[in-house]
């Protein structure tokens, strides 16, 4: 009498799940192809071996775009569990010779590195200076998808001025970032002397909202939003434009605005401070690779002691 038996995992299949997460990790073939730098045939191949070998459908593809079955989603969710598995034993076997090892997955929102007060820079030396075989990735993603790649798994910190917490991850200041409201050059704003507008008309022109800031928060509230960016450069090219006015942050803007092609409007009035945070997923600070870098992030941010 025959019995039939679970298929065993292979190191070939971890290889084809990892595959897989990278094919739902880039919205399908196409994304991962250019990825990955195989061609698309090949990732057909593999991910129908990788469906042979687990006997399921995992997705649906063609013409209607790609899409995961009821059953990929539940074999996507196992094998990020899978990856987290494998990284922590990794971790672990460091930790016991004493050496952090494994990967680190850190994102932070666009346009940081003009800003003095950002010291990732210095949180990277420091941790460099560890006995490590850690191999760091930086992302860089606006908020709320820093948040959802935290809560599935494929980062562990991520750093921003999140504007609303989410529940399952924790924060953690780290420093402040001063915005201004601006408009270009070819704005019927620019040419105005300051003491010329009031805040009345500025509410009521055309303002460069930011997709993750709800439009009934201070920064935006009563301002008139006509277009919607998700990053900086986004927001400075519609701002440079001259049809729209928009919040920027200052040590970004403040190139553009000595060579002449933004003006500061009503700073008193318009003016606004973002908390810029670290997060992470509540206990993944228990990895001890991240806890040593959560250690160097905060010493780099901490406020210099004072000297009497």
């Amino acid at each position: 009498m025959s019995v039939n038996r679970e298929p065993q995992l292979a190191p070939s299949d971890i290889k084809l799940l990892r595959l897989f997460l990278k094919v739902v990790e880039c919205g399908g073939f196409s994304g991962a192809q250019a990825e990955l730098n195989v061609s698309a045939s090949s990732i057909s191949t593999q991910m129908a071996t990788l469906e042979s070998r687990l006997g399921v459908r995992l997705c649906e593809r063609g013409r209607v775009g790609f899409r995961l079955t009821e059953k990929g989603r539940r074999v996507y969710a196992s094998a990020l569990r899978l990856e987290d598995a494998i990284d922590t034993f990794r971790m672990d076997i460091g930790e016991i010779r004493g050496k952090l090892v494994g990967e680190l997955q850190v994102g932070i929102v666009d346009s940081t590195a003009t800003n003095p007060d950002c010291r990732l820079h210095e949180a990277v030396t420091l941790f460099s200076r560890r006995d490590h075989a850690v191999h760091i990735t930086l992302h860089v993603a606006e908020p709320a998808a820093l948040e959802q790649r935290l809560l599935d798994g494929r980062l562990h910190i991520g750093i921003g001025a999140f504007y609303h917490h989410v529940p399952g991850l924790a924060y953690s200041h780290l420093f402040h970032e001063g915005q201004s409201l601006y408009c270009g050059k070819g704005h019927p704003f620019f040419r105005r002397a300051p003491n010329d507008l009031e805040a009345e008309e500025v509410r009521a022109a055309l303002y460069v909202g930011r997709g993750y800031i709800a439009r009934d928060l201070p920064p935006v509230a009563g301002l008139n939003v006509a277009a919607t960016a998700f990053d900086m450069e986004a927001s400075l090219t519609l701002i440079r434009s001259g049809s729209y006015i928009g919040h920027l942050p200052r040590h970004f803007a403040q190139d553009w605005e000595s060579r002449g092609e933004l003006r500061c409007i009503l700073p008193e009035q318009f003016d606004f401070i973002s908390e810029f945070e670290d997060v992470q997923r509540r206990g993944g600070a228990s990895l001890r690779l991240v806890r040593a870098f959560l250690e160097d992030l905060r010493r780099a941010h901490a406020p210099p002691l004072k000297v009497r």
